[in-house]
């Protein structure tokens, strides 16, 4: 059997069933870093059981302090001669062989047992880095406890990892990824690559280096792609498609990010202030990004000359575009009150084949061509939701008196020159995605104007009725006063009688004449 418990394993504790936290790191586009591992390697933290099957090194060690994860991944990878499962605290490595790969993509808070000794960030990273021999590697994460992830969240309920460690109150934990590099480097060791983990640090879908999240040229690729990394999948605070991307307008998206993901090896550190930012010679460099989406995993690579290209699951590639997103461009033309160039974003966007994709999720390249980056959908709901996005954004102002989405929609289809009808209809919903808490704020304050002006409203209609009834009811009064006074008697005497002689002579009349 390939299990063995080396002291301090927790009897009744699992990390990998997800019941007492947030379950093991996970997502595909970290087995391209797994992929990466060479030598005799070992894996530290709860990693998903499907990640390790992928693999390749021969000779890995895995290390959980629950023995119902001991017992599960003993069993799973019963197949693989080379594999050993160690169940127990980290402190209880350094008896163990040296490695050549060390993998810790869950960081090092998750690794104490409560049947050891409680370990500082810096105790953990002493141990994992005395189990590596000269030359070797380290890949570790650590979460950003000031990421964009954190900022958005809701206040979240105690689970019962939370006796792991004090978290972000913890002063012995490096803070931001500057000082990380700088602890790293203090330790001898040498960063040689760094990605930024998106939208969380357990379930990364995107994978990005600094450098590309820094490059002002892809803005707009980047909004779209974090944009789709970062939909909300539950509630929270404010929309973090909307935050990510003023993060990169700010350039500020690596500080940001709800965490890193950093390869360093076990050498002397490179002299000078900095540290080395070059993959270690002999091995693979990783793509720039490494972005998971609906039909696969697309990779972005450095091109010739410098260009950027993505490549697609399906084997394709293009150059990754360059510019704007489309939604960015009609926000500054409507802020500058350019409605000529208004017109022309909206006129080309629907009369063009990506009327169906969403704006904010078209890069307007450089060249005036439009590269969508999602799927399309129907022409008016792409209307409506860049309305909608408008309105929570606070934008409103700059259109003409926007009621709700409806009707901004239906300015935006008349300004793009849209006959159909883009209103929704029925019960259909004006928004495509669930807001936020701060959209949800921001749509009760202006239904809340909007009741109120319909009061005031009502109100000056009801004083207008009541003022046009009242002098209806003088106007009234006054003609029966009129009606019965002498004057008007006679009056209508003298009517009665010419309609009398009226009728009399055209009688007469026609007695006498000659009918023909």
């Amino acid at each position: 059997m390939n299990l063995r418990l080396i002291g301090g394993e927790m009897q009744v504790w699992s990390d990998l069933d997800g019941r007492h936290g947030p379950g093991p790191v996970r997502g595909p586009v970290l087995a391209p870093l797994l992929n990466t591992a060479s030598g005799r390697t070992l894996v530290v933290g709860p990693l998903d059981p499907t990640l390790l099957d992928a693999m390749p090194a021969d000779e890995v060690t895995v290390l959980v302090r629950g023995i119902p994860d001991a017992e599960a991944l003993a069993a799973r990878l019963a197949d693989r001669p080379g594999v050993t499962v160690l169940c127990g605290s980290p402190e209880k490595l350094a008896t163990e062989p040296a490695y050549d790969t060390v993998i810790a993509l869950d960081g090092l808070e998750r690794l104490g047992s409560t049947e050891g000794a409680e370990l500082s960030w810096t105790d953990a990273l002493g141990l994992l880095v005395a189990t590596l021999r000269p030359g070797g590697r380290l890949l570790l994460a650590a979460e950003n406890h000031l990421g964009l992830h954190r900022l958005v969240a809701l206040p979240a309920e105690v689970t019962d990892t939370d006796w792991a460690g004090a978290g972000e109150y913890d002063p012995d934990r490096p803070a931001g990824l500057d000082r990380l590099r700088a602890r790293l480097a203090g330790t001898g060791l040498v960063v040689t690559d760094t990605h930024a983990a998106w939208p969380t640090a357990i379930a990364p879908t995107a994978l990005l280096r600094p450098r590309l999240l820094a490059n002002p040229e892809v803005i707009g690729f980047l909004q779209v792609t974090l944009g789709r990394a970062c939909e909300p999948l539950g509630e929270v605070l404010t929309d973090p498609g909307r935050l990510v991307a003023r993060a990169l307008r700010h350039g500020a998206a690596t500080e940001l990010a709800p965490a890193w993901i950093l390869q360093v090896e076990r050498t002397a550190p490179a002299p000078g202030p900095s540290v080395t930012q070059a993959p270690a010679a002999g091995r693979t460099a990783l793509p720039e990004a490494l972005i998971s989406v609906d039909d696969g995993r697309h990779d972005v690579v450095n091109g010739p000359g410098g260009a950027l290209v993505l490549c697609r699951p399906d084997g394709g590639t293009q150059a990754v575009p360059t510019g704007r997103t489309l939604e960015d461009l009609l926000i500054v033309a409507a802020l500058r009150r350019e409605l000529p160039t208004v017109r022309e974003l909206l006129h080309r966007w629907q009369a063009g084949g990506h009327a169906g994709v969403p704006a904010d999720r078209i890069v307007a390249t450089r060249g005036r061509e439009l590269a969508p980056l999602a799927p399309a959908g129907p022409p008016p709901a792409a209307l409506r939701r860049l309305a909608a996005r408008l309105l929570d954004a606070g934008l409103g102002h700059l259109w003409p008196s926007p009621a709700d989405p409806a009707e901004l929609a239906l300015t935006l289809a008349a300004l793009a020159g849209r006959a159909e009808p883009v209103a929704p209809a029925g019960d259909e919903p004006a928004r495509p995605d669930a807001p936020a808490y701060r959209e949800l704020l921001m749509s009760r304050d202006r239904l809340a104007r909007e009741l109120a002006e319909a009061r005031e409203r009502e109100a000056w209609y009801e004083r207008t009725l009541a003022a046009c009834e009242g002098e209806l009811r003088r106007a009234r009064g006054m003609l029966a006063l009129l009606s019965g006074t002498p004057t008007a008697r006679a009056g209508k005497l003298f009517l009665a009688g010419a309609r009398r002689a009226r009728r009399t002579a055209g009688a007469a009349v026609r007695r006498v004449l000659p009918r023909e």
